[in-house]
Parts: structure tokens; C-alpha cells; sequence
């Protein structure tokens, strides 16, 4: 995968921040529930097809997250399969972006981005990590992060 090799480009923004490529496979249905990263993201789907819903981290307030410290720290208390309006009520209010990632397409990431994945069939897919931006900072430490 040439375009991981750790070279400045329009996704390796700091390539000595580069920590190696991560490839993840999934079955049908499997879920990596609402979270961010501290760090850039960009995600190359090679196999299957992947479902992200992805929230800008101003919407970290209306996402009930787990708080810092947490085990689960960095992701939302919501079901997103199956939302509890009555228990999570600002989710209602959250406004996010949808994508199917299919064999060949490439997304980026930004630092703090919340993203919800599903699996929707057999899937492959290689990551790398490009250091972080601070551009959201103050979004995030909003929510307590």
C-alpha cells in the first residue's frame, strides 16, 4: 500500500507521527460502537463494505459520553443501533454525516471526529495514524476531554 508509506501527502500530514498500518477485518453486523481518537485517522477500505456515521466534536455534548478517566472514556453511553431517547435525551439533537466506505474508497479522519462503524457484510479494511491536530481542541475539552 504505497500511499501509507510515511511521507508528508494530503493524509500523511506528519509522517514521523506515523505509527504503522492497522488492519482490521469484520463480519457482518459487528459494531465499533461511537468514539473518537486523539490522533488523524485515514482508513483505506480494501474488502466488503463498512457503514461510519461521523460527528463533528461539537456534537460531543448532545452524544452522552463516558466521562475522561472512564474505561469506556472517549465513547458515547448511547445504543446508536437502538437509541434510548428517554434515557439519552440531547441525542436527538446530534447531526452527523453518513458513508458507506466500498472496496477502494479512502476516508480521512480528522482528529476527535466521533465515528460509528458497521459491518455490513465480510469487510477488510487498513488504517494509519498521522500524529494530531489541535483544531478541535476546544470542541473537545468541552465535553471534559
Amino acid at each position: 500500500l504505497n500511499y501509507f508509506k510515511p511521507k508528508k501527502s494530503l493524509f500523511i500530514v506528519e509522517p514521523r507521527e506515523q505509527k504503522g498500518i492497522h488492519c482490521r477485518f469484520g463480519m457482518k453486523n459487528i459494531i465499533a460502537e461511537a468514539h473518537f481518537d486523539g490522533s488523524r485517522n485515514f482508513v483505506s477500505q480494501l474488502g466488503g463494505l463498512r457503514r461510519w456515521i461521523m460527528t463533528h466534536p461539537n456534537q460531543c455534548s448532545s452524544m452522552h459520553m463516558f466521562p475522561r478517566g472512564h474505561p469506556s472514556g472517549r465513547h458515547s453511553r448511547v445504543d446508536w443501533s437502538k437509541p434510548n431517547i428517554t434515557s439519552f435525551p440531547n441525542f436527538k439533537y446530534v447531526i452527523g454525516n453518513e458513508v458507506i466506505l466500498q472496496p477502494g474508497d479512502v476516508l480521512y479522519v480528522p482528529t476527535y471526529w466521533i465515528h460509528y462503524i458497521v459491518s455490513l457484510d465480510v469487510n477488510f479494511q487498513c488504517s494509519t495514524r498521522s500524529g494530531s491536530s489541535h483544531g478541535y481542541d476546544k470542541d473537545i475539552r468541552h465535553c471534559g476531554f
